[in-house]
């Protein structure tokens, strides 16, 4: 179900598509298509008004009991239409979350920007959830949105990097250290009060293991990299002799692999005498030794979206010697009059294509795991 909107959330028309495929994802932009005949009775509103929302809905009845829960909200995207007349029109929604990447980060938030000049970065120093809530509340405030921001709980690695914004866009600044932190940064719109909540939700892990047993696998592929680096040099303000430098040490990573790996990180925008070791501590994380897995699961009366499992909560699969906990990136939706309800879960994380191409996993064990599922 999907009901469109006015530019200011003043409700416009329910709509059941023929066909509705939603895709959901973790840490980025959801959206939905939903396709409509071209004689609909809404095709003239979309058509000729700017500004026009959709909030897409996911409706259940299980036992009698009708249940509803709201999969994204936001404005409606390029119309498409196809063999008219009496063909469909594809209505693209994208979720609000998507605003972040027109937000910037200024120098000075609270300045006009005839002030900018008060400084040259603004500089944020705390975990990522401390830095990422700081961020959009400052520029927030400064543009009137009806956004607010919950109050920050600390999570996130103490050694994270200081988050430093020249007119970046936040979007794309604050979420990769969320990433890397598990965290999940969400945007939600309370129809109450009209306004919106920014919060960093931190995934539940789902109780049982997924094994090729349990049926729920449906296509994985993993990888297994080794850690590159153990030290970094990090390179702060100065030019020439006159160049800061600062040395932090994996010791214990180092004794275990009996050799000095050593990367070197630029931190020429920290202000001058500022601690450097943050900066080091942060790169030498991406360098670690890390297990990858991208799967796609299969839902089961015990493993079901919603009651059993959110997006961005965590799960721990079981693969032959792999054993890795990674977060629920993606959700695909699919409700079709003829076909009904299909989700599709994924773990690991996806790129924003929606052509689903998945990073920096190439060894595939597929074959080995369907021989397990067949004893």
């Amino acid at each position: 179900m999907s009901q469109f909107l006015d530019a200011e959330n003043g409700f416009i028309r329910q709509v059941a598509p023929a066909k509705t495929q939603a895709t959901l994802r973790w840490n980025a932009a959801s959206s939905a298509y939903l396709t409509l005949p071209d004689n609909h009775a809404i095709i003239p509103t979309l058509a000729g008004e700017e500004g026009v929302r959709c909030a897409v809905w996911m409706v259940t009845i299980d036992g009698g009991t009708l249940t509803k829960r709201r999969l994204l909200r936001g404005r409606v995207g390029t119309l498409a239409g196809e063999d008219a007349p009496y063909g469909t029109v594809r209505v693209p929604v994208v979720d609000d979350w998507g605003d972040l990447s027109t937000l910037l980060g200024w120098q000075v938030p609270g300045a006009a920007i005839g002030s900018q000049g008060g400084a040259e970065y603004a500089r944020y120093t705390g975990t990522s959830e401390d830095n990422a809530k700081a961020a959009i509340a400052a520029n927030v405030a400064r543009l009137g949105r009806p956004w607010d921001v919950a109050p920050s709980l600390g999570r996130g690695n103490p050694d994270t990097a200081p988050l430093e914004l020249r007119m970046h866009t936040l979007g794309e600044s604050v979420v990769e250290p969320l990433i890397t932190d598990r965290l999940q940064l969400t945007l939600e719109h309370d129809d109450l009060t009209g306004r919106s909540l920014v919060d960093v939700r931190e995934g539940e892990v789902f109780p049982r293991p997924i094994t090729p047993q349990s049926g729920v696998l449906s296509r994985w592929s993993w990888v297994k990299q080794p850690p590159t680096a153990t030290r970094a040099v990090v390179g702060g303000r100065g030019e020439g002799t006159a160049r800061q430098f600062a040395l932090v040490i994996d010791t214990a990573l180092e004794a275990e692999l009996g050799v000095a790996l050593e990367i070197y990180v630029d931190a020429r925008n920290a202000e001058e005498g500022a601690d450097l070791a943050p900066y080091g501590w942060a790169e030498l994380a991406k360098h670690r030794g890390k297990a990858g897995l991208t799967a796609t699961l299969r839902e089961t009366s015990w493993f079901r979206f919603a009651d059993g499992y959110e997006l961005g909560d965590k799960v721990r699969v079981q693969v032959g010697a792999l054993d890795v906990e990674d977060v629920i990136s993606q959700v695909d939706i699919t409700h079709d009059t003829a076909g009904g309800f299909v989700v599709v879960p994924k773990v690991g994380l996806a790129t924003e294509d929606p052509t689903e191409r998945l990073v920096g996993f190439v060894k595939n064990v597929a074959t080995a795991v369907r021989g397990l599922e067949k004893r």
